[in-house]
């Protein structure tokens, strides 16, 4: 009896240690914040944003989004721009579809600065940036600067049926002192955005 016992806590144990050690595996580590290549993923998508019959194809590896059409490239990103999500979808509501994506970049503003802003411009900081493909070539629809609290996914839905689609956005923190992107384990916040003819929205 003590032997058989003595049996069962030793199976008991290993598979108890196992357990352990399929969840350590499976359970994401909070990613060092300074080091960019902690938030390499792999992301792939299909789709005809321009209606031409030919499907495009959307890579976003180690945070370079390329698009590809007939093994021709008709987008990859600056490589320092560090590209976190992208979606696909009508988010401004015109019967198209856009390609809708999060970065992180240097600066607030491209080349051309508002008139009334002279301070710094080199902060590292989360944007969002909405482009249309029209004859094979990508176009901005818009282009923000720096959001107030970067964004930890996108999605494109139409959450209260009416027939018009918002763009659903988890909001995270940025890190104080400024680092290069939020812990995941800060407080989130679940958002939704609307269109207008100037940029978007939150809705209340």
């Amino acid at each position: 009896m003590i032997i058989k016992m003595r049996r069962l806590t030793a199976v008991f144990i290993s598979l108890l240690i196992i357990l352990i050690i399929l969840a350590l595996i499976a359970t994401p580590f909070p990613a060092d914040a300074d080091n960019p290549d902690n938030y390499d993923h792999l992301a792939l998508k299909v789709d005809d944003l321009d209606g031409d019959g030919v499907m495009e194809e959307y890579c976003l590896s180690e945070g370079i989004l390329t698009v590809k059409k007939d093994g021709r490239n008709l987008l990859e990103t600056p490589p320092d721009w560090q590209v976190e999500y992208f979606s696909l979808g009508d988010v401004n509501n015109d019967g198209n579809t856009e390609l809708v994506f999060s970065l992180w970049k240097k600066g607030s503003f491209g080349k051309i600065r508002p008139f009334w802003h002279t301070g710094d411009n080199d902060s590292y900081k989360n944007h969002l940036f909405v482009y249309k493909l029209e004859e094979d070539i990508f176009k901005p629809v818009w282009c923000s600067s720096d959001l107030d609290r970067p964004i930890l996914s996108i999605d494109i839905l139409d959450i209260n049926d009416d027939g018009l689609y918002e763009l659903v956005v988890n909001e995270g923190q940025y890190q104080q002192p400024a680092s290069f992107r939020p812990f995941t384990n800060i407080t989130q916040t679940l958002t939704a955005w609307q269109w207008n003819q100037w940029g978007f929205y939150k809705l209340d």
